[in-house]
């Protein structure tokens, strides 16, 4: 799915796909160091994150890994998207990718919710409404938690809380709960 509103204000984010030749995560690595500290240096950088593999592919596998990246708007993002250091980066590729990186860009917390059958997002207020669902338990339990066990430094209750729900939603809550009202998200 492809963001639809590049004139608006709403954060984006990018998912990407690489798709690693045999042999080659070495060097995908080192070169996604440096892609992503070329990105923080654009406006509006909000962030990244790449996933990879749990084990560790075969010197003969191939295997795909996945970096998301956010901007704060559109406009922002594809100052990025076009820029001469990122088509310089982007054709190092060619010698640890077996083909072009697949992109895809969603507005605000789309990339969390599967399209409908016709590819379009759930409404925003579903979304929201979802969200909000599934923030109740660990904007209550973790802060508490931190605070028990980690740190009574507020400033660090915070950070490490948010370091903790961010990923438990991201990669936990949010899978389950947009599955579990899948229907009702695309009615």
């Amino acid at each position: 799915m492809k963001l639809t509103d590049k004139t608006g204000t709403s954060p984006v984010t990018t998912i990407v796909h690489h798709y690693i030749l045999p042999g080659k995560m070495a060097a995908f690595e080192e070169w996604s160091l440096r892609i992503r500290t070329a990105c923080r240096t654009y406006d509006g950088y909000l962030g990244s994150e790449i996933i990879k593999p749990v084990d560790p592919p075969k010197d003969d596998e191939q295997c795909t890994v996945i970096s998301i990246f956010r901007f704060d708007t559109y406009a922002h993002l594809d100052a990025w998207m076009q820029s001469n250091e990122r088509q310089q980066l982007l054709r190092e590729t060619e010698s640890f990718c077996a083909g072009a990186p697949e992109v895809n860009q969603y507005e605000s917390l789309e990339y969390m919710f599967p399209p409908s059958a016709d590819g379009k997002p759930p409404s925003r207020e579903k979304m929201a409404f979802v969200t909000f669902l599934g923030l109740i338990a660990p904007v209550f339990f973790i802060p508490k938690l931190v605070l028990a066990h980690i740190t009574q430094v507020p400033i660090l209750v915070t950070v490490a809380s948010l370091s903790i729900i961010t990923p438990l939603m991201v990669y936990g809550i949010m899978p389950v709960l947009t599955r579990l009202f899948r229907p009702w998200l695309h009615r």
